[in-house]
């Protein structure tokens, strides 16, 4: 049984059929794919996998497919996290029943929260969790919640909080986490930065592009093992070469549709107010496809 909490853990997409519903098979498919690429675990619900743009029901429809196709191949952990407490308890007490390894949740956005009511929040949730470990979600970029070292060091030292995932570019305040709570887990979020943020005090990621490409950021962690920075470096760019294609065509879109001309998924749909991607990136991203579709069974192989 692979559960280890470090490493590179694919934030999973959600594939839908043509009506925006969810594709089950695609979605097992999808969870299969990643086993095969031997990333070390699976990030579900989180924002790669449009979780804002599902109701309830289907957020614990995903969270039970993926539990039942991967649990005990791989660690599990579930992205609980939303505006609503009592939401993100069911989810999280979901998680729980489902065998799930670990929780994790956003920070409460778009209202003006105060400190000791994301705080009193976070409390609630890992309550519901049912004794599961609680990954802090911190992206001050998408939340509009930048909170400080005080404030991260009371949410990391609340009990049953073992992981912080740390999506932004300050490697400052990254380094001086890990400085000052060593036995957190700190993963990386951005990964156009992934190198940098292991060199900062991360143990490993939780990436959305890890779904097409989750052999390389493996890679990334070899060599730095090795001590071969340069190999990382290289790799690193590689990684970045893709990120760079999908930051024009939109990131989940080009991802699906990378994975749907790898006939792991149906259909590359995202929910609106996501558009298609545009029919002039199709051909870039099917060159991609191609290249990284040979590197990965030159990988496997």
């Amino acid at each position: 049984m692979k559960t280890a909490l470090t490493g590179v853990i694919t934030a999973l997409l959600t594939p839908y059929d043509e009506q925006f519903r969810i594709d089950e098979a695609s979605l097992r498919s999808l969870v299969r794919h990643n086993i095969q690429q031997g990333v070390d675990g699976l990030y579900v619900g989180g924002s790669t996998a449009e979780a804002l743009l599902q109701n309830g029901a289907e957020r614990r429809e995903v969270l039970h497919i993926v539990a039942e196709e991967a649990k005990g191949k791989l660690a599990l952990v579930a992205h609980i996290g939303g505006i609503s407490t009592a939401e993100s308890c069911a989810l999280a007490e979901a998680a729980a029943e489902y065998g799930y390894d670990a929780v994790s949740a956003v920070t409460p956005f778009y209202y003006p929260f105060t400190f000791p009511e994301l705080r009193a929040h976070y409390s609630d949730i890992i309550a519901a969790a049912q004794g599961k470990p609680m990954i802090i979600y911190n992206i001050p970029a998408m939340s509009g919640v930048k909170l400080g070292m005080e404030e991260l060091g009371e949410l990391l030292s609340l009990p049953n909080v073992a992981a912080l995932k740390h999506t932004s570019g300050d490697f400052y305040q990254l380094e001086q986490i890990h400085r000052a709570y060593p036995d957190k887990i700190l993963y990386n979020g951005y990964d156009e930065i992934f190198l940098s943020g292991q060199m900062a005090g991360a143990q490993g990621g939780i990436g959305s592009t890890y779904n097409v490409m989750g052999w390389r950021y493996q890679g990334i962690l070899r060599a730095l093992a090795n001590r071969d920075i340069d190999l990382a470096r290289r790799i690193q760019s590689s990684c970045n070469q893709v990120i760079d294609v999908l930051v024009k065509t939109g990131v989940f879109g080009g991802l699906k549709t990378i994975l749907q001309e790898w006939g792991v998924i149906r259909c590359a749909a995202c929910r609106k107010p996501f558009s298609p991607v545009q029919e002039n990136h199709l051909p870039e991203l099917k060159r991609i496809a191609r290249e990284l579709q040979a590197e990965f069974q030159h990988h496997k192989n």
